[in-house]
């Protein structure tokens, strides 16, 4: 089959299956629902690796309906299939695979609502990756929100499920609204909708309306990968969700808000912008680097285990915007290596809550002390997770930091490296910190005053006995992220996917003109011996937090000024993060408006 045709099937046969599995899922068993939507996931997989090797060769569009350009206008909707657009939508296919078979016996009731929005969110996914179309863009958008809504609020009868939904479902409603304003903006501007004739009307020209248009874009996509003062949802979203979405979110979905800021940047806004970019780093580094450094510095104040790993998202979500601000092919090909390693480590690290809670009924890092002693194989899982957020070699992020770095250092800008480095550190020494409670015991005997957590409920059935092949995915996923260094030529095949990303002119002659992009252009990998030094030392740096957490109540009473000073940025962090939407949404407000007048101010 074509990679022409397999483009839209890895879309429609989800949706397929989904609406088939909805059709008959009063009538047959559960077990069958699971078998047809695990199938149609493997399909989806199958098609989004094969559309990935093809894209390699060569970007491929297809236009539904064989509507095809004239004369320079684009009526139909396109799917754009690069290498990077492709590699990611492989990727949400494999997380939400790994994500079904993990709950493969998740949950008593028999109908079919679980893996009918499972199969809707992926292929929400999956078109938002290979879209071609702006609007589109918008409409997988709210299609994969809506899914998303409905299984974090899955258990109703849960009220804090309910809630944390809420607040989900009304903040990325707004970053919704925002993206369609942008869109207006350009459609009246430009009256087109697919990406590459929007870059094209536009030219090198950018005017008031231009930048209104991308200010408004870039926060709606920035409240789907929770930038802060953005991110305030998706703690509460996480701590709440069924374990296998947790996977999706914190795995991909918020990493796609990234993807959709730099696909839409460099497909249409690059030429009008460009000119502009100095001042447009400034906005996005240091809203890149306050999100990392609030994220890492928020899983330090968490007990509730999915609650911190949460906040580490918002962490490494920092860390991803500062390497989509430096703009340069060497930071964007680390973006998206360190993406797929963070993915799979952060899927890794959600699976094994999802053990300890189906396990021991609770993910309170308190309740838990001392719990997994004996039990090497989680203990040794969180480890490594722990370990791969902090950017050890030779995991994903290390590889990822490396490229990232290395764009930072073609700019000047060197001292990029220890904000980030911090970050990493923090959200991997946070990881250990609970460890070090769960499976030694370790750490200050708990807060009597502190308010204790309320009792979770198990997501597997109560009868079946616990599903230990649990154990076999979240080991996949971290083996995975642990051999990312050993892949070779993956630092230059991200390199070479990356400088097709950024060719704007060569996108507009494929899409517009029918024109063969060829294959992937060679990128030489720089050397990542440096690069270790720092990888260790980010490691050495996140065990020392860890150890600090854990035996810092033992120091002398001359010295609790130093846990005096983080106590205070933590508690002040606390009160903001108070859980009332409308605080969410005047944060939201709030954020638009500075990143609007700080690019009205600096780009003249």
């Amino acid at each position: 089959m074509s990679a022409n045709m397999l483009a839209p099937l890895a879309f429609a046969v989800p949706l397929v299956v989904a609406a088939v599995c909805a059709g008959i899922g009063p009538f047959v068993p559960r077990r069958v629902l699971d078998a047809l939507a695990f199938g149609g996931s493997v399909f989806s997989l199958a098609a989004c690796a094969l559309l990935a090797s093809d894209a390699a060769q060569g970007t491929v569009v297809h236009w539904f309906g064989g509507w095809e350009p004239r004369h320079g206008i684009a009526l139909g909707i396109a799917f754009v299939v690069d290498p990077v657009g492709a590699a990611l939508a492989a990727f949400a296919a494999f997380l939400t695979t790994a994500a079904m078979a993990f709950a493969w016996t998740y949950y008593d009731e028999s109908g079919p609502a679980f893996p009918v929005l499972m199969l809707v969110f992926m292929a929400a996914l999956i078109g938002f990756f290979l879209t071609g179309d702006l609007f589109n863009l918008f409409v997988f958008f709210e299609l994969m929100g809506v899914a998303a809504y409905a299984l974090t609020a899955y258990r109703t009868e849960d009220e804090s499920a309910v809630m944390g939904a809420l607040s989900f479902a009304v903040v990325n409603s707004a970053g919704a609204f925002l993206i369609l304003l942008g869109i207006a903006l350009l459609y009246g501007r430009t009256g087109a909708l697919n990406m590459a004739q929007i870059a094209h009307a536009l030219g090198g020209h950018a005017d008031g309306l231009v930048l209104v248009a991308f200010a408004f874009i870039a926060c709606g996509l920035l409240v789907k990968a929770a930038l802060v003062p953005f991110h305030f949802w998706l703690a509460d979203a996480h701590a709440v969700a069924p374990t296998p979405l947790c996977v999706l979110f914190s795995g991909i979905m918020v990493q796609a808000g990234i993807y959709a800021l730099a696909r839409v940047y460099w497909s249409v806004f690059s030429g009008a912008l460009g000119e502009h970019e100095t001042a447009l780093r400034g906005v996005f580094l240091a809203f890149g680097v306050a999100t990392a450094l609030v994220g890492g510095i928020m899983c330090f104040a968490q007990r509730h285990f999915k609650r911190l790993l949460a906040f580490s998202t918002i962490a490494h979500t920092g860390i991803l915007v500062c390497a989509f601000a430096l703009f340069r092919t060497q930071a964007l090909g680390g973006m998206w290596l360190y993406i797929l390693g963070h993915g799979l480590a952060k899927g890794a690290l959600f699976m094994c809550s999802g053990i300890l809670l189906n396990r021991f009924g609770s993910v309170d890092v308190e309740e838990l002390r001392n719990i997994l002693r004996g039990r090497p194989w989680v203990t040794g899982a969180i480890a490594l997770g722990a370990l791969a957020l902090a950017g050890m070699p030779p995991f994903g992020t290390f590889v990822g930091t490396a490229l990232i770095d290395d764009g930072a250092r073609e700019l000047g800008l060197s001292w990029l490296h220890f904000p980030l480095l911090l970050a990493a550190a923090l959200t991997g020494g946070s990881v250990l910190n609970a460890l070090g409670h769960m499976a030694f015991g370790w750490g200050p005997p708990p807060d009597p005053h502190a308010q204790t957590p309320k009792h979770e409920t198990t997501e597997t059935k109560k009868n079946g006995g616990f599903p230990y092949a649990m154990y076999a995915v979240a080991a996949v996923l971290t083996l995975a992220s642990f051999s990312a260094m050993f892949v070779g030529g993956a630092p230059a095949a991200a390199l070479g996917a990356a400088a097709r990303f950024v060719d704007r002119p060569a996108q507009l002659a494929v899409v517009m003109n029918g024109a063969s992009s060829g294959p992937l252009p060679h990128v030489a990998a720089p050397p990542l011996t440096e690069a270790i030094v720092y990888g260790f030392a980010t490691t050495l740096l996140a065990m020392a937090f860890a150890a600090f957490a854990l035996f810092g109540h033992r120091l002398p009473a001359a010295l609790a000024a130093l846990r005096r000073g983080p106590a205070l940025i933590v508690e002040a962090l606390r009160a903001v993060h108070d859980g009332v939407v409308t605080d969410y949404i005047a944060w939201l407000a709030a954020g638009t408006a500075t990143i609007g007048v700080a690019l009205a101010v600096l780009v003249r």
